[in-house]
């Protein structure tokens, strides 16, 4: 009794000593004090972030049948593989990539309540240097001191914090559209074509956000374009009438989908993506540029000494953008913190930098593919500019370049491909979201004028096995702005 009695007194101390440190952080100035309200959440000064090492794994006791949430300490911009420890098949393991601070984060969902741990290993690769790190997780309702519960994540502020400021709203009205643009606001709907729209980016313009690094990572999965060729796309498509450009811009705002791990048939991982396009289909089969989620779980058997078995759900969520032909594998925004339920805004246009959206130029094709992906749950957003050409001494150039025709704009649930290039694509099973809305579902014509995704010529997408024959994914119209997705098969 006294030992514990000490414990709590000194485990109080800490607390105290952490909170004084928050407090005086705060203090510096008023510009400090504006990164600290962009923390997730409120202050919560009994958290911390969770950090292992080698020789001391990270221990956590975890509620069965519910999905916790663990961020963890590794190696800075690192990919990192987690698998159960000693366990060297590849289809049981899954790929993390850390943010600029060395940060994983997952989602974590045991089967069954046990009393014994199970051990995972993480592997992580960063400029050379390689490091494993331990993970001990106890499926169990009562958290020991040893193996506390997981706490929410305090991302620490930092000076260098690049932080978008809060318009009011008569500057968020009366600013151009350029200048909008050139202070890193996403594009502004027309309040008249597009009044919801315009009412989610008024909520966002008018809260201050931290603007993330956008360092992109290569992952394993692919996008396919030409939905007609191979059932994995489910949605709606805005098709042009006629054969030549006709879309600028393609946006939409989701909460992200849950991926469920409940139902999953054996042992294994299922994807999911979820984004707004130009392209990709028809005369434009060839070029597709998307933004959007991925959500993804895996399924990994763990059986302990005691002999006991348990399936343990890992989930994984992250932002990504993608440009075909010359990205064959989409490119996860590292840096980002996203959550199941995180409200994403998501812009993608063609155009130049600081200027606004234009696919037609007086002067010759715009230079970039350009995608404005902003977590209005976290206040984090970022710009990603993929030049169509080719980088000359860090120049844009039209030189060899790819086209983005504008001739569809597209809002998609997709059952992504896994493997690298044409040739190589095998598609995965859809992890099972249950259901989905995409709201503002907008795309912005040459002409200025604002199209919802049930405007004149759009076409609505059914995602079938072609093997199977099942149904595997389904939108449906909700209002004029909103598709509603189903999910209904994994294969």
């Amino acid at each position: 009794m006294p030992e514990v009695l000490c414990s709590k007194l000194k485990a109080e101390e800490t607390i105290m000593k952490t909170c004084e440190k928050y407090v005086k952080l705060l203090s510096y100035g008023p510009c400090i004090a504006l990164i600290g309200s962009l923390l997730i959440g409120s202050p919560q000064c009994l958290a911390h972030d969770a950090q292992s090492s080698p020789s001391e794994p990270l221990r956590l006791t975890v509620v069965p049948r519910t999905s916790s949430r663990i961020a963890m300490k590794t190696l800075p911009k690192a990919v990192c593989v987690l698998h159960a420890d000693g366990d060297s098949d590849t289809s049981r393991s899954f790929k993390l990539f850390s943010d600029d601070g060395g940060m994983i984060r997952f989602n974590v969902n045991p089967s069954e309540e046990s009393e014994e741990a199970a051990a995972f290993a993480v592997d992580c690769t960063s400029e050379g240097q390689s490091r494993t790190f331990g993970l001990e997780l106890r499926p169990n309702h009562a958290p020991s001191l040893d193996m506390p519960a997981p706490v929410a994540e305090i991302r620490a502020p930092k000076t260098t914090d690049i932080i978008r400021p809060a318009l009011t709203k008569e500057e968020a009205l009366q600013l151009s559209d350029e200048e909008l643009i050139k202070r890193e606001y996403p594009v502004r709907p027309k309040a008249k074509e597009a009044p919801d729209a315009f009412a989610t980016w008024l909520q966002a313009v008018t809260k201050p956000a931290r603007r993330v690094d956008a360092r992109q990572v290569a992952t394993e999965i692919r996008a396919s374009s030409n939905w007609e060729l191979e059932s994995n796309w489910s949605g709606f498509e805005l098709r042009n009438p006629i054969q030549s450009g006709i879309y600028d811009l393609v946006e939409g705002v989701w909460y992200v989908p849950t991926s469920l791990a409940k139902y999953l048939p054996s042992p294994g991982a299922e994807y999911s993506s979820f984004w707004v396009g130009l392209d990709g289909d028809g005369p434009a089969a060839q070029d597709l540029w998307q933004a959007g989620t991925n959500q993804d779980v895996i399924q990994v058997p763990y059986c302990g000494l005691s002999g006991l078995c348990l399936m343990w759900n890992f989930e994984t969520y992250n932002a990504f953008t993608e440009y075909l032909p010359p990205q064959q594998n989409a490119q996860v925004l590292a840096n980002f913190n996203v959550s199941a339920g995180d409200e994403m805004l998501t812009l993608v246009w063609v155009g130049n930098p600081d200027e606004t959206p234009a696919l037609l130029y007086p002067s010759g094709a715009p230079l970039f593919a350009i995608a404005f992906v902003e977590d209005i749950t976290q206040n984090e957003y970022t710009f990603v500019d993929t030049c169509l050409g080719e980088m000359i001494d860090k120049t844009c150039t039209r030189q060899d370049g790819d086209y983005i025709l504008g001739m569809e704009a597209e809002w998609i649930m997709e059952r992504p491909c896994l493997g690298s290039g044409v040739n190589n694509c095998t598609y995965s099973d859809l992890a099972d979201y249950d259901s989905a809305m995409m709201y503002d579902a907008y795309a912005l014509q040459t002409n200025g004028q604002f199209m919802n995704y049930n405007g004149a010529n759009n076409q609505d997408i059914w995602m079938y096995n072609s093997s199977t024959g099942h149904l595997l994914s389904a939108p449906f119209v909700y209002n004029n702005s909103t598709i509603e997705y189903i999910w209904y098969n994994y294969q």
